[in-house]
């Protein structure tokens, strides 16, 4: 059953290949919703994977960014680099519009702080977030029950507090240069009591300063300290001072190193990899019950498992390994071609120059290296020439 359901998408996807050029690059359109909780109209910047046109049958994990007219260019930029170069899996991306930036993302009311406007909003905005947008982005866009919430600065303070008082809302915390000094570092008054229930609660954590200090500084390294000290089994997290960055461009550069962090967690050893597919699915079926959510295996995973199957002369194998990372990621140029290569040591000629023809035309759109393809298809149009002379 597997092997002719692949071949109909990949001659759908070749025949279709012209309709799909045009969104392979994904999508940002802008969205909105009115919300009771809120009592006013939110606006939203929603960022569709690659992916999302070319398989209908593919949900996809949502990033929540906080502060989103701001974050929202490098967010995706980056995420769209980490996806060609398989350091991370494609993301449905819900930019958030501020309207009261300070309200919604501190936790309690500090008044030295009203030149800022009023504070205490957090529980009120995840409300929000949590009785109103999730479901409206769940009706309305193809997600499945991975949800990340990344913010910066008062944004970082309401990730990691959203991370304590509600750690089933979100499966992965994104804070960058968090404002944990925020009315005498109050978010403490929670940590002790989540950290100490968080072995039942897995969740992931990454966390990072650019070269601040002050109260920054401190609040950072006493929330760190203590992470460090608990190490709760359920909760992986990552920390880092980013020394060449400042206040503003930490969210720069660890919205990357975030992405890159959660990848890491979802990666196979390479022991398990070479025992096949069977052995990989194992893998990720007791790492999805460990994080309450499905993770499916990466792109890198089965890539490496389809060599090891070649290494084996098992072409069958390598063949159906190749054929599944083509079927769930399409936008991928190098899966095409290297699906071609042993389907050329196959002997399958005809097979593989599609294959390459497909990589070709989606290297244009990615704006990806393409003259090994472009020789690759030379090489198999001089075999296949041999063959028939």
């Amino acid at each position: 059953m597997f092997k002719p359901v692949i071949t109909i998408f990949i001659t759908a996807l070749f025949i279709n290949i012209s309709t799909a050029y045009a969104k392979v690059r994904g999508e940002s359109i802008l969205d909105h919703l009115t919300s009771k909780v809120l009592g006013e109209q939110r606006e939203l910047i929603v960022h569709l994977p690659n992916n999302y046109h070319q398989n209908s049958e593919l949900k996809y994990p949502v990033l929540y960014l906080l502060d989103g007219q701001r974050n929202f260019g490098h967010a995706v930029g980056s995420l769209d680099l980490l996806n060609q170069s398989y350091m991370a899996e494609e993301m449905i991306i819900i930019a958030i519009k501020n309207t009261h930036r300070t309200r919604d993302f501190t936790p309690s009311y500090d008044e030295s702080y009203n030149r800022w406007g009023v504070s205490g909003g957090a529980d009120n905005f995840l409300d929000f977030i949590e009785k109103e947008l999730i479901p409206y982005v769940n009706i309305n866009y193809r997600t499945n029950n991975v949800k990340i919430l990344s913010g910066h600065s008062l944004g970082g303070l309401l990730a990691i507090y959203s991370l304590q008082s509600r750690p089933q809302l979100f499966q992965a915390h994104f804070a960058f240069s968090p404002s944990l000094w925020w009315h005498n570092q109050m978010i403490f008054k929670g940590a002790e009591e989540f950290l100490a229930n968080a072995d039942q609660k897995s969740n992931v954590l990454y966390l990072n300063l650019g070269n601040e200090d002050g109260h920054m500084r401190s609040a950072f390294d006493r929330y760190v300290n203590l992470l460090e000290a608990r190490k709760p089994k359920g909760l992986t997290f990552n920390s880092e001072i980013n020394e060449q960055e400042n206040h503003s461009t930490s969210a720069l550069v660890g919205q990357t190193k975030a992405y890159r962090f959660l990848n890491s967690v979802h990666q196979c050893p390479e022991e398990v990899i070479t025992e096949g597919l069977s052995a990989i699915e194992r893998f990720y079926k007791s790492l999805s019950k460990k994080y309450g959510y499905q993770i499916q295996p990466s792109y890198s995973t089965i890539k490496y498992a389809a060599y090891s199957a070649l290494n084996k002369k098992e072409y069958a194998k390598a063949i159906e390994l190749f054929e599944l990372n083509v079927k769930n990621h399409p936008y991928l140029p190098d899966g095409y071609d290297r699906l071609a290569y042993v389907l050329e040591a196959n002997d399958q000629l005809k097979k593989a120059l599609k294959m390459v023809n497909i990589a070709i035309e989606m290297s244009l759109v990615q704006n990806a290296e393409n003259n090994s393809y472009k020789h690759h298809k030379a090489h198999l149009l001089t075999l296949m020439s041999e063959s028939t002379s």
